[in-house]
């Protein structure tokens, strides 16, 4: 498996990709090292889960998407640039895509992190959200902002993520549903679909509603702040018979000392439950806030089609009601408003003064559901205009600037320097490579044998430096020829298999090099004393790689390197063989003989590779113990940080416990506490009952006795009902108390009598007058106000039709015109096909001719058919024309 990893790590390191599917190919590469990561440390202090689920994106759109959708060209008008209208990467945000089975879990890259999620809401809300007063199409706008909440609410459930971030979005995301539900609530179905909408609400609070709850197990007050706000909203979107929904959010109310929201919801409901419609509309009018006025239009149409199928079943039919009366009943905002509610659904309006709801037969079914159409006096009256304002829930939000540093994991060159969960050198400190076969005639020490089998280096450092080096090999004076004739020609080819520089460990014999010979210097005849004569004679050759002034860190760096993965055998460049200048061990050269001596190309590259040999060694060796004294005391630092780091986290997560023990501690001290509360209060309750019940228990015994006395009087002395029974007891009294006679008693009686049908009468007539008054002045303003209304309907028609015959006018107009233009082309067509005929007619032979006749009366008759097309069109118009002004002309009469 490590393996593997290190392969796509070198792959992707060595990758070019400047095209946008190279690219996304290179991510793919990037994706499949984090997987095979995360699958290599299941088991290890790593939670491959947790890590899979982390975002690491700190952009609003990640890398892979950007380049997709710049590659497909798939990108709105919000993430153009507004001066250059063209494509910017810093607004680009992350669109939402349907999860399906085929496709692959999604990488930490592609995940914006928490505090990335709440930066791209912040920028939605104060760019684009804030522009919905000046957006012409708000569709577009609605459908724009859907699709990229929708995409920050998948990541959030992707990542598990229920911090303070993730409530502070959901909030922002349900203020904006519900505010989108009321005021896009008249648009088609095309640009807004409450149903969808509704649906995303929904989701939002049952996520918060989750949420909540587990803050609130932990007690984290500082998180359930709007805590009010969202339960009334929960429960103002479920009104219903029963309490199902105030059960389920009891839990989050029960320690909130603000509750001034849940309680407008819950008289709201209560209103509605008792159907006491005009008090529901008077909550909302006067109590109830934007967003809560905005959640309940939803109910508006129901609640008043109830409300009139109540009052018609309690009326008698053909009765009559005013408008302005059920304009307060429905909680309309003016009568006009009412009057065209009620011809919608199909009722009639009678044409007095004022006008008046005609009630019809209780059968009457409605014919068609009216437009909900937004209310001002209950919605838009509460909106300022400030958007931002009300999705954040506080006042004076600044606007969000954009971030113009995205990430972007690729150089100009191609290649990839983005993030990687670990790279080549940490995967093989982790997991050591096995070390390659030696052959057994050449076994180096253990000790070094052990020091290098983990990483050899790479064979490729030793020829780029010895190719760069400037130290000359031999000690003499020569004259400066071309380089490249010395040992080898420019067309030679040096693999990597069979160079004499290859480097892979010091384990392995050099390999002889099966070179190509080519013609070279010294294999020309000439005296040995010119060899080595003072005198130039040779070319001179680049210094060694082992003089003194040369740096030994560049070759520890070239040692350091991580040994590729896929060896790939390329044509080096020209690699001048150099002979080092030493003081031992000292080379013996062979005495000049003083006859002429050919030099072959065999024993210089023998003499040349013995020198190489001797002196490579001493120099590796001292490289490797710098290199390795670094490492050791690197190690020793990390370490000691390592300890003192793993003994600040052991004393974080030992306060850590212990707060969270006494928090646990204090809980369930609260809770206890609160349980006896409640066992108080239910004893408390239950006394009182049996108090009451006893003292309400006597109360009827003595009422019931009575009765049963009366009763009893009542039949003893043939009374015919109880007023006359109560009639004589008082008499009785009264004659007791002031010691008078029966007919005294009798006058006093009858007096009292008379004073209380007196009183009747007066009360009865005085009520006649009041209403005979009161109906005269309305019956006034109805008739007033419908004198009124059928002037402007009668102007509002008048000007439609003279509008519609205007239009019609220059649709005629533009159709003769155009008929006419039709004309003229097929004349400017025939001339042009005459003067076409007359040209060819001696170039052509008899069947062209022919061929163009048949082609031209083809045409000839499309055209007479589509002008007579035409002319039926424009007869129809006139005709039309024609009867709306003779019905102008009657109207005007």
């Amino acid at each position: 498996m490590n393996e593997q990893l290190a392969t796509l790590i070198t792959q992707l390191r060595e990758r070019r990709a400047l095209a946008y599917h190279e690219k996304l190919k290179s991510l793919d590469i990037r994706d499949e090292i984090w997987r095979k990561y995360v699958e290599l440390n299941k088991g290890s202090l790593l939670d491959a889960n947790v890590a899979q689920r982390t975002g690491l994106c700190q952009d609003m759109c990640c890398e892979r998407e950007r380049i997709t959708r710049e590659y497909q060209r798939v990108y709105k008008s919000y993430e153009l640039d507004p001066d250059t209208r063209s494509l910017n990467h810093s607004i680009m945000i992350t669109g939402y895509s349907r999860a399906s089975a085929d496709q692959a879990m999604p990488t930490p890259y592609d995940l914006r992190s928490g505090p990335a999620l709440l930066r791209t809401m912040n920028y939605l809300i104060t760019n684009i959200m804030d522009k919905f007063d000046q957006e012409r199409e708000q569709g577009d706008w609605y459908n724009f902002l859907w699709d990229r909440l929708r995409a920050i609410r998948k990541e959030l459930t992707q990542q598990h993520l229920r911090d303070e971030v993730a409530i502070e979005i959901l909030e922002q995301c349900a203020r904006f549903h519900i505010f989108c539900s009321a005021f896009l609530s008249e648009h088609s179905l095309d640009l807004f679909d409450p149903k969808l909408n509704d649906k995303m609400l929904v989701d939002c609070l049952n996520q918060l509603r989750d949420c909540y709850l587990s803050h609130k197990k932990q007690n984290n007050m500082q998180s359930l702040r709007n805590v009010a706000e969202f339960s009334s909203y929960m429960l103002l979107i479920n009104l219903k018979g029963d309490n199902e929904t105030l059960l389920r959010i009891r839990h989050l109310i029960q320690d909130i000392t603000d509750q001034s929201q849940i309680n407008i919801a819950i008289n709201i409901s209560r209103s509605l439950l008792i159907n006491n419609i005009t008090k529901f509309f008077s909550l909302i009018e006067n109590d109830a806030t934007l967003l809560q006025s905005c959640l309940l239009h939803r109910y508006f149409n129901v609640i008043r089609i109830k409300r009139l199928s109540c009052l018609i079943t309690s009326a008698r039919s053909n009765d009559e009601f005013r408008l302005s009366d059920l304009t307060d009943i429905l909680g309309m905002d003016n009568d006009d408003e009412t009057k065209d509610y009620l011809e919608q659904l199909g009722y009639s309006i009678s044409n007095a003064n004022p006008p008046c709801f005609i009630l019809p037969s209780i059968e009457y079914d409605i014919q068609q559901q009216p437009i909900n159409k937004l209310s001002h006096k209950l919605t838009k009256s509460k909106y300022t205009g400030n958007l931002k304002d009300i999705i954040t829930g506080q006042p004076n939000i600044s606007i969000v600037l954009v971030d113009t540093n995205v990430e972007n994991s690729f150089d100009a060159q191609g290649s990839y320097i983005g993030k990687l969960p670990i790279d080549s050198d940490k995967l093989a400190t982790m997991f050591p490579r096995r070390p390659a076969p030696q052959p057994p005639s050449e076994q180096p020490p253990k000790a070094q044998q052990a020091l290098f089998t983990r990483r050899p280096p790479s064979d490729s450092a030793l020829r780029s430096h010895a190719a760069t080096t400037t130290a000359n090999t031999f000690i003499l004076k020569t004259a400066k020829l071309p380089v490249t004739n010395i040992f080898v020609t420019s067309s030679t080819t040096l693999t990597t298999a069979s160079s004499p520089f290859r480097f892979d460990g010091f384990n392995k014999s050099v390999t002889p090099v099966p070179s190509i010979i080519a013609p070279n210097h010294f294999t020309q005849p000439f005296s040995s004393s010119r060899l080595f004569d003072t005198t130039p004679q040779i070319p001179t050759l680049p210094k060694s790689i082992f003089s003194d002034g040369h740096q030994l860190i560049r070759i520890g760096n070239h040692l350091s390197a991580p040994p590729p993965s896929v060896e790939i055998s390329q044509p080096p460049a020209t690699i001048p063989k150099s002979r080092p200048e030493i003081s031992k061990p000292t080379v013996q050269l062979p005495e000049p003989s003083p006859r002429t001596r050919r030099l072959s190309m065999n024993s210089m590259d023998a003499m040349i590779e013995e020198i190489y040999k001797q002196m490579i060694d001493p120099l590796i060796r001292e490289a490797t113990c710098d290199i390795f004294a670094e490492l050791i005391s690197e190690w020793n630092c990390r370490a000691r940080q390592t300890v003192t780091i793993f003994y600040e986290l052991l004393s974080d997560e030992i306060l850590s416990v212990v707060n969270e023990h006494c928090k646990h501690v204090q809980f369930q001290q609260k809770m206890l506490n609160d349980t006896l509360n409640e066992q108080y209060e239910r004893k408390r309750k239950k006394y009182l009952t049996k108090k009451y019940f006893s003292i309400w228990l006597e109360n009827s015994i003595k009422a019931n006795e009575e009765r049963l006395i009366l009763d009893e009087l009542q039949r003893k002395y043939n009374f015919l009902n109880n007023e006359q029974l109560l009639e004589f007891l008082t008499g009785i009294q009264i004659m007791a108390e002031h010691d008078l006679s029966i007919e005294q008693t009798s006058g006093i009686l009858k007096y009292r009598r008379y004073l209380k049908q007196s009183h009747l009468k007066r009360l009865d007539v005085l009520s006649k007058s009041i209403f005979e008054e009161f109906l005269q002045e309305e019956l006034r303003s109805i008739v007033i106000e419908s004198n009124k209304e059928f002037g402007l309907r009668k102007q509002l028609l008048e000007n439609a039709l003279h509008t519609q015959s205007i239009q019609k006018r220059e649709h005629y107009l533009e159709l003769k015109y155009f008929s006419l233009w039709i004309l003229n082309c097929r004349q400017l067509r025939k001339l042009r096909k005459q003067q076409l005929l007359l040209n060819n007619n001696n170039n052509n032979n008899k069947r062209t001719n022919q061929f163009v006749q048949l082609r031209s009366s083809k045409k000839l008759k499309e055209n007479n058919h589509q002008y007579n097309a035409l002319k039926n069109s424009f007869d129809q118009l006139t005709t039309d024309l024609n009867q709306i002004q003779l019905f102008i002309n009657k109207l005007n009469s």
